[in-house]
C-alpha cells in the first residue's frame, strides 16, 4: 500500500490521493514527517525553525521540525516498542501500510533538529537521545536500539496526525509528508542542530502569519496552512482535543505556493479565479478563533 487509501475504504482514514496516483515527472516522492510542537506560554505558541541557507530544499524558509522517513523508522521492532497506539492504529489513521514509520520519524527528527524529545517519559533516555542527536542524524545509531536497550517505550498517545502535503511539480525533491501535532512542557527550550536548522523560537501563529504577510519570513503553502489552522485555537488543550478527534480531510486551494493564504472547502474565496487545487489535505478541524488571513485577498500575493 502506498500513499493514502481510497475514500470508500472504511478501514482507513481518507488522507488524499494515494501516492502512486499523484502526478509525477520522474522525481521520486519520498515519505516524510513533520511535527508541530505546541505549548501554552501562556498563550498558545508553536515551535518554529528556520532552515539553513545551504539546504537543498526550502533553504532559508520558516518551518516546523521534520524530515524524510528513513530505514530505522521502519524497524520492525517498533511495533513492540510503542504504547498509546498500535501499528494497526497507525495504518488506519494515515491510510498507509507503513503508517507507524511516520510517527517514529517525527519523533526522531524533533530530537535531531530541535534537541527536544516527545513521547519518551524516561528522563535518562530523553537526555541520552539529545546527547546523541548527531549520531542519530548520521545514522551511526538507531533510535529503536536506544529505546530497546533502555527497556523503554515510545508513547504515541499524545502525537496526533492532522494533515498531509505532497510537494508539487516541478521540484528537484518531492515529499509525501504527514503532519503531526503534540504538546510539550511550556518550559522546554529548543537547541538547533546548526546544520539543517539554524534558528528556533516559540511564536504565536498569528504573529508568524503577520510577519509572512509583511515579507519578513518565507514559507510555503503547507506551513502557511498549518499556521492558519493553529491560529484558530486559543489553548493547547483545545487544539490537542480537536486533533485527537480529527475531521474530514479538506483539500486546499492556493494561488501561489509561497505568497498567498491557503483556502479550504467551505472558505470564502475557495473557488476564486486563479486559485488551483493543491496536493494538501488537512483534517485538523477549525477552532473557535477566526483565521487571521480571512480578510486577505487570496488572489493577491503577499509581499
Amino acid at each position: 500500500m502506498t500513499g493514502a487509501t481510497e475514500p470508500d475504504d472504511e478501514m482507513f482514514r481518507w488522507t488524499g490521493t494515494p501516492r502512486d496516483r499523484i502526478p509525477g515527472d520522474g522525481v521520486p516522492i519520498q515519505p516524510a514527517a513533520t511535527i508541530l510542537l505546541v505549548a501554552d506560554r501562556p498563550e498558545l505558541q508553536v515551535l518554529v525553525l528556520r532552515r539553513t541557507e545551504a539546504s537543498t530544499f526550502v533553504a532559508g524558509h520558516t518551518l516546523f521540525p521534520g524530515g524524510r522517513v528513513d530505514d530505522g523508522d521502519r524497524d520492525p521492532r517498533w511495533s513492540d516498542l510503542v504504547v498509546g497506539r498500535t501499528a494497526s492504529d497507525a495504518v488506519r489513521a494515515l491510510g498507509v501500510g507503513d503508517g507507524l514509520a511516520f510517527w517514529t520519524a517525527a519523533v526522531r527528527e524533533t530530537v535531531e533538529e530541535a534537541g527536544l524529545v516527545v513521547g519518551i517519559n524516561d528522563r535518562v533516555l530523553a537526555a541520552d537521545l539529545v546527547d546523541r542527536r548527531r549520531d542519530l542524524e548520521e545514522q551511526r545509531v538507531n533510535l529503536a536500539d536506544l529505546v530497546a536497550d533502555r527497556g523503554a517505550s515510545l508513547d504515541l498517545s499524545g502525537i496526533h496526525p492532522v494533515a498531509r502535503w505532497v510537494t508539487p511539480m516541478p521540484s528537484d525533491k518531492r515529499y509525501d509528508t504527514y503532519f503531526f501535532v503534540a504538546g510539550v512542557d511550556p518550559g522546554v527550550e529548543p537547541v538547533v542542530d546548526g546544520r539543517e536548522a539554524v534558528h528556533a523560537a516559540w511564536c504565536r501563529p498569528s504573529e508568524v502569519l503577520g510577519r509572512w504577510r509583511a515579507g519578513e519570513v518565507t514559507m510555503i503553502s503547507p506551513t502557511i496552512a498549518m499556521f492558519q489552522r493553529l491560529a484558530s485555537y486559543a489553548t493547547t488543550g483545545d487544539l490537542l482535543a480537536a486533533a485527537a478527534v480529527g475531521g474530514p480531510a479538506l483539500r486546499a486551494r492556493i494561488l501561489d505556493e509561497s505568497a498567498s493564504p491557503v483556502r479550504f472547502e467551505g472558505d470564502p474565496g475557495y473557488h476564486d479565479e486563479g486559485t488551483r487545487k493543491s496536493l494538501g489535505w488537512v483534517w485538523l478541524p477549525v477552532g473557535d478563533l477566526p483565521d487571521p488571513t480571512a480578510g486577505w485577498d487570496a488572489t493577491t500575493p503577499c509581499s
